[in-house]
């Protein structure tokens, strides 16, 4: 054959060879990918975790999408308006009274940086953060069933991480609106990081092993600057260290980084205290207010507060996990850093007996903690036997029917989830304009909060007032502040600063004393005629009352005002008239601001 001659050319192969030559190429690629022995591998990785994550799954992510639809709450609304008031150049205690830590009021800044002015971003961004966290803790959790062996491989920690982010986002979806984004739910973003990193697989090195007891102790102290009862895990854990000698270190070393950690956690909340704030009024509201006064408003005894159904349901899971951790670390089944885990529900306890208060959002780490505590028997159940030996099957039968056991817990509890209950929000809720409307927001209304008046009064304000004026409160909503963007006209936008009823009457076991009961009038005097002072330096052009408002005597506001603050309520009626009733919302102009022309109704929903 010469050069030029060309081969004679095969005919194109049927369709059936072209067909297999394709499934040939696509199965040996899948093989070059994933080996028989890989699959064995997922399969005893992800088997427990999944088969516990999927039960409860859809109602989970259900109620999560739901819950980012809701409006805001009284002290979501309340933070808002002392973060915004920050960026407008108020100084924090000092322009405005708040009893809370610089945490709280740090997280709401950042997140109205981030668009959280909007209430469903502020909702979206808050479950983001939550899930980092829900998820970073079951990253930490594999290899506690285990002592020995090579570390977690990450196949197991994205199961566990999966599987902790739907325990965790199922629990947290169990609280209402109302007491999501709290204060508490914000200090679990960085104690149960803490938790989890105590709980962690050992480091190998000292170094490592150094970093991380530092990072420990930071993420926990920082929580002491949202409510400073959390003191109580940071001593837990603390207490932990001493006997966990999987740190490598000694354990007067693993002590003094712990400390040092801690140090360090406490520069950005003292650093925004200082920058933004007046540390000295907050070191006055935290250390003499707080004991003196605040302490006795709506107190509860820890009968009140245990024997109530929820705190029932909540603690007695909590003291059985407790109760099953301590057994298996003092059995030695589980390693010494688990006993973190084992404390950590008995100092959520103590946490939210020592606020005396017990609302609903004070056990959102007593909660988190319980469900970690299950994960972990489960995972420990599942990482001992989960070996393919086919002698004795029974372990992995046991870790198996755990698994889907604790999903069935969770997917049962599921059903009492104000968000899967509230079926209305998926239409109601669904677009940014329905957000708007009267119908949306009345099914939020309560005894003593109503989100639809307040936003007609801040509609109005922000028509009679200028960009520049500040409006003076009486109630518990300073949220209108927020929607209206005007500044309070003093710091008391909190009527119990004022009215010193609640905290004269104080609680079952704890009224106080007639040399108590002193300083709690002097205060309050103190707080009027500091308020009255500012009012007449410069009065504001508008003051709204707030009717039904929690921590007042009489359901009228005036009247309230009248009996706790005779001599500025006087001042008022003299200065001031009544423009508006927005239902529980009054708004009263000074005399020299003319009467505004009858504003046009909010626009009804078609």
């Amino acid at each position: 054959m010469s050069a030029r001659e060309a081969p004679p050319r095969e005919a194109d192969p049927p369709a059936s060879r072209r067909a297999s030559s394709l499934r040939d190429r696509l199965v040996a690629f899948a093989r070059s990918l994933v080996t028989v022995r890989d699959l064995l591998v997922a399969r005893r990785s992800l088997l427990a975790p999944m088969a516990f994550a999927l039960i409860p799954l859809f109602w989970v992510v259900d109620a999560t999408q739901r819950s980012v639809l809701t409006t805001l709450g009284r002290d979501q609304g309340i933070f808002q308006y002392l973060a915004w008031a920050i960026t407008q150049g108020d100084v924090d205690y000092r322009d405005v009274r708040d009893a809370n830590g610089p945490l709280v009021h740090r997280v709401h800044l950042v997140f109205l940086k981030l668009g959280g002015a909007d209430e469903h971003r502020f909702h979206v961004l808050d479950i983001l953060a939550s899930s980092v966290a829900f998820a970073f803790v079951g990253a930490c959790l594999p290899g506690l069933g285990r002592k020995a062996g090579a570390p977690p491989s990450w196949l197991d920690r994205v199961g566990w991480a999966f599987a902790a982010w739907v325990a965790l986002m199922g629990q947290y979806q169990i609280y209402f609106y109302w007491n999501q984004a709290q204060r508490e739910s914000f200090c679990d973003w960085f104690l149960l990081p803490s938790l989890a990193l105590q709980l962690a697989w050992p480091p190998r090195t000292d170094r490592a092993a150094t970093l991380r007891v530092a990072a420990v102790g930071a993420l926990s102290v920082i929580t002491w600057y949202g409510k400073p009862s959390f003191v109580f895990f940071t001593a837990a854990q603390a207490l932990v260290l001493l006997f966990d000698t999987s740190a490598r270190l000694g354990w007067k070393k693993r002590l003094a980084v712990f400390a040092a950690g801690g140090a360090v956690g406490s520069l950005p909340p003292l650093a925004f205290l200082f920058a933004r704030g007046d540390a000295a009024a907050f070191a006055r509201i935290a250390f003499k207010d707080v004991p003196a006064v605040y302490r006795f408003i709506w107190a509860k005894s820890p009968q009140e507060i245990l024997g109530e159904d929820g705190a029932i349901l909540t603690s007695t899971p909590a003291v059985a996990c407790t109760v099953v951790l301590l057994a298996l670390v003092a059995t030695g089944t589980l390693p010494r850093r688990a006993l973190a885990a084992a404390l950590f529900p008995l100092a959520a306890l103590a946490n939210v007996l020592a606020q005396r208060k017990g609302f609903g959002y004070h056990f959102h780490p007593l909660t988190a903690s319980t469900w970690i505590g299950w994960l972990i028997v489960v995972l420990f159940l599942w990482e001992r036997h989960r070996s393919p030996a086919k002698r004795r099957p029974w372990g992995r039968y046991l870790a198996i029917g755990a698994a889907c056991g604790l999903g069935l817990e969770l997917a049962s509890s599921m059903r009492t989830s104000p968000h899967i209950r509230n079926v209305w929000i998926l239409a109601g809720g669904e677009t940014a304009e329905r957000r708007t409307w009267k119908e949306y927001f009345d099914t939020f209304k309560t005894h003593d909060f109503y989100p639809w008046e307040m936003r007609q009064t801040a509609a109005f304000l922000g028509k009679v007032t200028g960009p520049n004026d500040r409006v003076q409160t009486y109630g518990m909503d300073p949220y209108v502040l927020f929607l209206a963007r005007r500044l309070s006209a003093t710091p008391y936008v909190y009527a119990y600063d004022l009215n010193a009823d609640a905290a004269l009457d104080g609680g079952w076991t704890a009224k106080p004393t007639d040399a108590e009961a002193a300083v709690i009038r002097q205060k309050r005097d103190e707080h009027e005629a500091d308020m009255l002072a500012k009012l007449k330096a410069k009065p504001p052009p508008a003051f709204v009352f707030i009717d039904k408002s929690p921590l007042i005597t009489y359901q009228n506001a005036l009247e309230d005002f009248q009996h706790t603050c005779p001599t500025s309520a006087a001042w008022v009626q003299d200065n001031y008239y009544l423009v508006r009733t927005y239902g529980e919302y009054k708004v009263w102009l000074r005399n020299d601001v003319p009467r505004p022309p009858d504003d046009p109704k909010p626009p009804e929903p078609q």
